[in-house]
């Protein structure tokens, strides 16, 4: 919500609504004549109070150096007679009494708000009272302005606050006491969502496009072998746990392997099921083999995992009949030859075996799926993707190589979704520290942010390998608490963990398959994206430079 400055003057500036009562719009006019330049006058405040439901003010005008004017105003022919108070021939309620309600009401609003509120007075305008003398009523005496006094109001406008307050401010009010009445007259209210709330509306609205995406694949999987492709954000993962879940459901079991640690982890904490295994497929083998008796060492070199999987294959699966009855593979455009025999392996026989794959995320262009696979296979496409907004997704399309909407993504970088910021080399973490914090003043919470490297963990410039980041503490992809704080890791380790904010950076010295990279980092968001790096390995980008320049 947007409030504006206050400035002295009459509000509303131009004029009162055309509804309201002709006494108010012919004081409205005297009062903005005659306002001094310093003063502040507003028409019509509304409110409620504690001992009153509704409340409304005719007019307030303060004086910055002595304090508030209440008005009230009463049309018509007045007159007091035997005690009581007549407009034309009907009795009326006294003036000062209706005052007085509205003066103790708005006191006792500064009050609620723990604001030290200035003097405050009642004055009257009768605008059609045609009268020689003022009313000798003790509290109204000196204070009502009738048709006579309303013409040369700019003439007596001080002699009347004076009159009502005469002593400069002595008591010390709080500094915000004009500004409180100018929120509550309200000059102006435009919604304006945080940009947080914005994206988590858009994400609830995509995400029930899960459950439609499901029912239709369902044909498909009538068969005990598919193939499943789409693109990054199409719900890819979301379907293969769907299809495990209904799988345990018919008392099978159900193995479910990924090629990404922190994936695999997240969705052996994801099933409940006890029927149900899932895991990397690195992790997987190294498990089989030990379970087996093997006494197996992590090594983190390509060579260890890249034999570990064949081995597995060959001296750690259980008997045939003992292993699984479904296998469910995502991420299978990672899979090489001996993921492929371990697979093979596992599913050996007449089992189910649903394969989920995105060409375009294929970051080793020598691993293809066997023949045997894709000759026995059904073959399905989910489509377009719907993860990603769509100016992120136009994104992603550009870094794919497909036609995207260039105009789209324009018109999000000013709104916010999309961000892009230059920096200097020695200061781009600094950087995504200080975007870290904007987002968290936004709404995020640590657990919606993910910071992207789009170089590898061995590189030791990558900021996955600092502890905080603009003073937050960050973990890695594969981390216990990823769910509490902010994700910093790799393009590749952070496959299938999307979320609301991401920021990719560490563009330098990528030497390799730099549109691929970026098209994995970038389809991660689901809601907001920002892009942080050096000056001149963003111009060089060939789609962020068409953004920019």
């Amino acid at each position: 919500m947007s409030i504006k400055k206050c400035i002295p003057g009459i509000y509303p500036k131009e004029a009162i609504p055309e509804y309201s009562p002709e006494s108010e719009r012919k004081v409205y006019n005297a009062i903005k004549e005659a306002l001094p330049s310093n003063w502040y006058a507003w028409h019509s405040i509304k409110f409620k109070s504690r001992k009153e439901n509704d409340i409304e003010i005719d007019f307030v005008i303060a004086d910055p150096n002595r304090g508030i004017l209440v008005a009230e105003v009463k049309g018509g022919l007045l007159r007091k007679q035997n005690g009581k108070w007549y407009q034309y021939q009907n009795n009326i309620q006294d003036p000062s009494k209706q005052a007085s309600k509205c003066k103790y009401a708005l006191i006792d609003r500064y009050r609620e708000k723990n604001i030290i509120a200035p003097p405050i007075e009642n004055i009257f305008f009768f605008p059609d009272t045609d009268a020689s003398e003022q009313p000798t009523q003790g509290n109204m005496q000196g204070l009502v302005i009738g048709i006579k006094e309303l013409p040369h109001l700019k003439k007596i406008i001080n002699d009347l606050m004076v009159n009502a307050l005469p002593k400069n401010l002595r008591k010390k009010a709080s500094k915000g006491w004009v500004k409180f009445i100018h929120d509550l007259w309200c000059e102006r209210w435009i919604p304006e969502t945080k940009l947080y709330c914005r994206t988590k509306k858009g994400i609830e609205n995509r995400l029930k496009l899960d459950k439609y995406q499901f029912n239709s694949l369902c044909g498909a999987l009538e068969n005990d072998k598919v193939l499943v492709k789409g693109g990054a954000g199409t719900g890819k993962t979301v379907l293969a746990c769907e299809l495990a879940r209904k799988e345990a459901a018919l008392n099978r079991n159900v193995l479910m392997l990924c090629f990404t640690d922190a994936l695999g982890i997240n969705l052996s904490k994801a099933f409940k099921e006890q029927n149900i295994t899932a895991a990397p497929i690195g992790k997987f083998a190294v498990n089989l083999l030990r379970n087996t008796g093997h006494k197996i060492t992590e090594s983190y070199t390509h060579e260890f995992w890249d034999t570990i999987p064949l081995q597995a294959a060959v001296d750690g699966l259980p008997p045939e009949d003992k292993r699984w009855d479904t296998v469910i593979v995502d991420e299978g455009q990672d899979m090489g030859d001996n993921e492929w025999e371990l697979i093979r392996e596992c599913a050996m026989g007449k089992k189910r075996i649903w394969i989920f794959m995105d060409e375009s995320q294929a970051f080793w262009k020598e691993r293809n799926i066997p023949d045997d696979f894709l000759d026995k296979c059904f073959k399905y496409d989910l489509g377009r993707p719907y993860r990603c907004p769509p100016d992120i997704q136009a994104l992603v399309d550009a870094y794919s190589g497909k036609e995207s909407e260039t105009v789209l993504i324009h018109s999000t970088i000013k709104d916010g979704t999309i961000k892009i910021t230059k920096s200097i080399p020695s200061k781009v973490h600094e950087n995504v520290g200080k975007e870290i914090n904007e987002l968290l003043k936004e709404g995020f919470e640590p657990s919606d942010i993910a910071v992207i490297s789009l170089r590898g963990m061995m590189f030791k410039e990558n900021i996955m390998h600092l502890k905080t980041l603009g003073g937050n503490e960050i973990v890695k992809a594969t981390d216990e608490n990823i769910k509490e704080y902010i994700i910093c890791d790799t393009f590749l380790r952070c496959k299938g963990l999307e979320r609301p904010a991401i920021i990719v950076t560490d563009l330098r010295f990528v030497s390799d398959n730099y549109n691929t990279r970026m098209s994995i980092a970038v389809s991660r968001a689901m809601g907001v994206l920002r892009i942080i790096g050096a000056k001149d390995e963003i111009e060089k980008d060939f789609v962020l430079s068409k953004l920019l320049f």
